[in-house]
């Protein structure tokens, strides 16, 4: 089996398959790779199914009122392919069906032409790029 960077170890094999939690670390620069609770690995790319978006409530408001950016927005999902940080190794951005989420502007995750709400989606590829870039393979009404 392989990921974007090639052939993978068996630790990492055990990863592929695991329900997620993923969101972007403001510090590292990248994207965080949660699973139980743990961080499990930094990815530049991360290819999710079955996959939902998920804003928590509380930390959105804390954001609005504190001015200042917390953990509490998840790209939730079974983990299909990634590309462990830094990764040299990642798919180019397009402008199709980009997902986006701003605390400020927005209480979920849109469509970025339309800002329409978007809840789930059947695929989606996460690429850590200037703009952080979430293309939606089938968004899931």
């Amino acid at each position: 089996m392989k990921t974007r960077m090639g052939l993978i170890t068996e630790d990492e094999n055990k990863l592929l398959g695991l329900r997620v939690m993923v969101y972007y670390n403001l510090h590292k620069k990248t994207f965080s790779v949660q699973y139980k609770g743990k961080i499990v690995l930094y990815a530049d790319y991360v290819k999710l199914g079955n996959v939902e978006f998920r804003v928590r409530e509380g930390g959105k408001e804390k954001v609005r009122q504190e001015k200042r950016k917390n953990v509490h927005a998840f790209v939730i999902g079974d983990l299909m392919d990634y590309c462990q940080y830094p990764c040299e190794n990642m798919p180019p951005e397009t402008n199709d069906k980009i997902i986006t989420y701003n605390p400020y502007k927005y209480d979920s995750f849109v469509d970025k032409e339309t800002e329409e709400p978007v809840y789930k989606a059947r695929e989606i590829d996460m690429i850590n790029t200037k703009n952080k870039i979430f293309h939606i393979n089938e968004i899931v009404q």
